[in-house]
């Protein structure tokens, strides 16, 4: 007597959010990037508010990313090493520790530290958490299961903001980093009782090849500290500038989009610096900062809902424009005499910029071999924190120098000349890896 198949397994949206492991991973995320939100507001308030504008502030912004820059390729190795579920939850402790300590600094260089480990321990927050998938997704239901992840994530872009505006409103900065270390604890609380990942055998490990960029293995003795950090500064200013080059350079297209990427994310930092001047110079106080950096956050989410609706428009005139307008965008915020106006006009640029974002995914998607796509964003992606650090890091004393509307047209002028030098590969489009 056969018995009867078993029944396929429920992989609907609803199932997913009874699962309880999964629910409690996508919570944990959820946390963990509303807090990080909390010290987008509270760490750019905190510095200008007792040191004005300075390098050192700049640096104070920009330290925290110094550690996905150099050492992000180590969390791959760290989670194939080391079981995910106990380096996530201690990862989020430290965060917690170490971010309650902000308002009891006495000195510039106490901050810079801080924020050199507020930077590593993010570091390995959110690749652990995804290499826990596995164990609370079932098989078949990845797509659902990721859209869920993606969106939650994406809710904390404008949520934390939001939630920090009316803290620094009616409690003070300080409040933000009890806040989010409450958070982080939380996180990894949720973490606990996970079921395990599944781990590859040792045999299996033993036989599978290296992955591209993996550094080969030493085959004896052990490298002294100098040499690894020149392999880290080497692979992330010479490796991978490279390796990016001999990918687009055939394409005028793709190496348009790849130069306007650095310098739009580094002209998106110094405009962070620029709207956190803005609060304490025109509106001291009123959490203005939170609420504009929440109302881009608003505005992201609609642009990419709305970028993938403009695929019968030309993509490298939508890139362009979309680009320019936000530019002037940010040239139009000094005469902004109201938060209502300033709201407005940070709404727009963020509608522009996920618009921007979903042409330039789309683009590189249909231009570039599926086989050279990793080895695309793995230089890219270095380079591109590189440039946000750099943003951060002159941002500070650029907008102390020049002033609000100066700073405007800086910013204004990052976004829009180099995309307009690129008008002619952007206009007369070529066919993927040819120039026109």
């Amino acid at each position: 007597m056969t018995r009867p198949a078993a029944a396929p397994p429920d992989l609907t949206t609803r199932s997913l959010l009874r699962n309880g492991p999964f629910v409690r991973l996508t919570l944990s995320l959820f946390l963990l990037r509303l807090g990080t939100g909390m010290t987008t507001v509270g760490l750019p308030l905190l510095v200008l508010d007792r040191y004005g504008l300075g390098l050192d502030v700049g640096l104070a912004l920009g330290i925290r990313f110094l550690p996905n820059i150099f050492l992000g390729a180590a969390v791959g190795h760290v989670t194939d090493r080391y079981d995910p579920r106990r380096v996530a939850v201690y990862s989020a402790l430290a965060s917690a520790a170490v971010v309650a300590l902000f308002p009891f600094t006495t000195a510039m260089w106490q901050i810079q530290v801080l924020a050199f480990l507020v930077g590593l321990s993010f570091m390995f927050g959110v690749p652990t958490r995804m290499a826990l998938r596995p164990a609370v997704m079932p098989s078949g239901s990845e797509l659902r299961g990721n859209s869920l992840l993606v969106t939650s994530e994406r809710l904390t872009s404008f949520l934390g903001p939001a939630t920090a505006g009316p803290i620094v409103a009616f409690a003070g900065i300080g409040w933000l980093f009890g806040v989010e270390a409450v958070t982080a604890v939380l996180a990894a609380v949720l973490l606990l009782g996970l079921p395990p990942v599944p781990r590859p055998d040792a045999a299996g490990a033993a036989a599978s090849p290296p992955a591209p960029g993996d550094a080969p293995a030493p085959t004896g003795g052990r490298r002294s500290v100098g040499r690894v950090a020149w392999d880290l500064v080497r692979r992330v200013l010479i490796t991978s500038p490279r390796e990016l080059a001999g990918l687009v350079r055939r394409d005028r297209l793709m190496l348009g989009l790849t130069v306007t990427a650095f310098t739009y994310v580094a002209a998106v930092s110094l405009g962070r610096v620029f709207l956190t001047a803005f609060e304490t110079e025109r509106w001291p106080g009123s959490g203005a900062f939170a609420y504009a950096l929440a109302a881009m956050g608003v505005g992201g989410v609609l642009g990419g809902l709305l970028g993938g609706r403009l695929g019968r428009l030309p993509a490298g005139w939508l890139y362009l424009l979309a680009n320019v307008v936000e530019g002037l965008c940010w040239l139009a915020m000094p005469l902004a005499g109201s938060v209502v106006v300033l709201l407005g006009l940070t709404f727009v640029a963020g509608v522009l910029e996920s618009v921007a974002t979903v042409v330039f995914f789309a683009e590189v998607q249909r231009r570039l071999p599926a086989s050279h796509m990793g080895r695309y964003y793995a230089g890219l992606v270095p380079l591109t924190d590189l440039f946000v650090a750099v943003g951060f890091i002159g941002g500070a004393p650029a907008v102390g120098l020049l002033g609000l509307g100066w700073s405007a047209v800086l910013i204004t002028l990052l976004m829009a000349v180099p995309v307009l030098a690129f008008t002619r590969s952007f206009v007369r489009v070529s066919p993927p890896g040819g120039s026109p």
